[in-house]
């Protein structure tokens, strides 16, 4: 049998959810059971808020902390029994007040409600798939914004006066992820370059809605890698 450590960042938000009320839980994997209620990794955030009243980045760290343990458990080639009592055995060896005094009773129902999680195959599991691809990009989009505005140009010779012209700039500000980080960057633009970005954009978008059409008239349920906000 193998041995896992659980991430750092991952043993808080699974502590957690580790605490929440069982009856909640199962609230929860019951509301994510249909893969069309979910579509978005942000549907399940909001589930998991709506049950747990965490706030939005308490439960986006529980989801990504529950999508690890499914890319766990597709990659180990393990049973969903077997991974779960590895799951556990490492759960249990934390260094937290609350894991050393909790009863048997309850990591008995912790564990019931991670072996029916791993079930979800078409819902959290095809997400959980999806999420594990995005880091093999070096950046993440995350947001962008564009401020415009008016620059005036004076006279040298008598900056008292009205400006004798002006010009109208553009900053494109791209926020993303590298290497686990926000992070962001400021770009130039003129007239000619937003109608270039735009037709770009325009293109993009028109082979994403083609490719989309072919894969569901396939059957397949599309998936969009979207990062959180």
């Amino acid at each position: 049998m193998i041995k896992i450590t659980i991430p750092k960042e991952d043993r808080n938000p699974l502590i957690n959810l580790f605490m929440v009320d069982p009856k909640k839980r199962n609230h929860f994997l019951e509301a994510i059971k249909d893969p069309a209620s979910v579509p978005h990794t942000d549907d399940f955030i909001r589930q998991l808020q709506k049950v747990t009243k965490a706030n939005y980045q308490e439960a986006d760290e529980m989801i990504s902390a529950l999508f690890t343990i499914y890319g766990l458990f597709d990659i180990s080639h393990e049973t969903v029994d077997s991974i779960v009592s590895i799951f556990m055995n490492a759960f249990k060896e934390f260094d937290d007040k609350k894991i050393k005094q909790a009863s048997p009773e309850q990591f008995d129902l912790f564990q019931e409600f991670i072996k029916k999680m791993l079930s979800l195959h078409d819902s959290l599991g095809v997400r959980a798939k999806a999420y594990r691809l995005t880091p093999e990009h070096q950046r993440l989009f995350i947001r962008s914004e564009i401020y415009s505005d008016i620059r005036s140009v004076f006279r040298p010779d008598n900056p008292d006066i009205k400006p004798s012209a002006a010009i109208i700039v553009h900053s494109l500000k791209i926020t993303f992820r590298e290497a686990g980080k926000k992070q962001e960057i400021y770009i130039g633009l003129d007239s000619e370059d937003l109608q270039e970005l735009n037709k770009t954009v325009g293109r993009a978008i028109t082979k994403h809605d083609t490719l989309k059409k072919m894969i569901t008239d396939c059957g397949i349920q599309c998936l969009s890698l979207e990062e959180d906000n």
